[in-house]
């Protein structure tokens, strides 16, 4: 029983033992007695779901806050970020050297490539959002934002093509998000790939290690040697599928 409803009940029984009966002036009271407490539990409830909405908002930013922070202490102070990401491309294209030059005949080789922050530069939308992660802004980005090129990648992108190695994309992004990605990957100067993977709906439950390792394991079942994964989290290295992994440094987020 709420409290209008107790007071209101309180107050008939009173009334209603005096042996007059309840005047009208009496009844009125009561009732607007009642409507106030109603009021004032319709404004508490108001109020507790304001801050209820406050609080899951303070607790997403110190979460963000936190993997941020995070973040940049594996990164570091030692370089800068484009220094950084051409050193890995570096490392990525001497443990190729080494593979291809071992390479047996008719031997299907591939290489596996994230492309957020791996093969493409999502600073833009990062630096508008506060470098919190946002569903709706992220999803609006990935459908007309335009991200630039990683510095270095596309030195990478054409070592493998020259060198006749299956060029895959795999990344965390939704299947419906296909058209814009391709998209993307061409304005950034990768215009062309032998796959590019999206999570499907049935794989939507799935970690994201989880999700890539089974798509790299449906690359060998098909009878390609994935020889290097690349990617900026280590949720794309996860899981095994990959003779050599590498991660690209990423200062702006860390994906649990």
């Amino acid at each position: 029983m709420t409290a209008s409803r107790l007071a209101l009940s309180l107050a008939s029984m009173l009334l209603l033992a005096c042996p007059s009966g309840p005047t009208p002036d009496e009844l009125a009271a009561t009732e607007a007695a009642s409507q106030r407490l109603a009021d004032l539990e319709a404004a508490n409830a108001t109020l507790t779901s304001e801050r209820d909405a406050v609080q899951a908002q303070l607790d997403a930013c110190t979460k963000c806050r936190s993997m941020n922070i995070e973040a940049f202490d594996a990164f570091g102070q030692s370089t800068s970020y484009p220094e950084a990401t051409k050193d890995t491309i570096d490392d990525a294209i001497a443990l190729l050297e080494t593979r291809v030059a071992a390479r047996k005949r008719d031997e299907k080789l591939a290489i596996v490539l994230d492309i957020d922050e791996t093969m493409v530069s999502n600073y833009e939308q990062l630096d508008g959002s506060d470098y919190c992660y946002d569903k709706a802004a992220w999803n609006a980005w990935v459908e007309t934002g335009k991200p630039k090129p990683i510095h270095g990648a596309d030195r990478l992108y054409d070592w493998a093509r020259e060198h006749d190695l299956r060029v895959v994309f795999l990344t965390g992004r939704k299947e419906p998000q296909r058209a814009a990605t391709e998209r993307a990957l061409r304005e950034a100067g990768f215009a062309e790939w032998d796959e590019l993977l999206l999570r499907d709906t049935s794989e939507e439950k799935l970690g994201a290690g989880e999700y890539k390792a089974g798509r790299r394991a449906k690359l060998e079942a098909e009878g390609y040697a994935v020889v290097l994964t690349l990617g900026d989290q280590t949720s794309d290295l996860e899981g095994g599928h990959s003779e050599q992994t590498l991660l690209m440094p990423n200062p702006f987020y860390k994906v649990p």
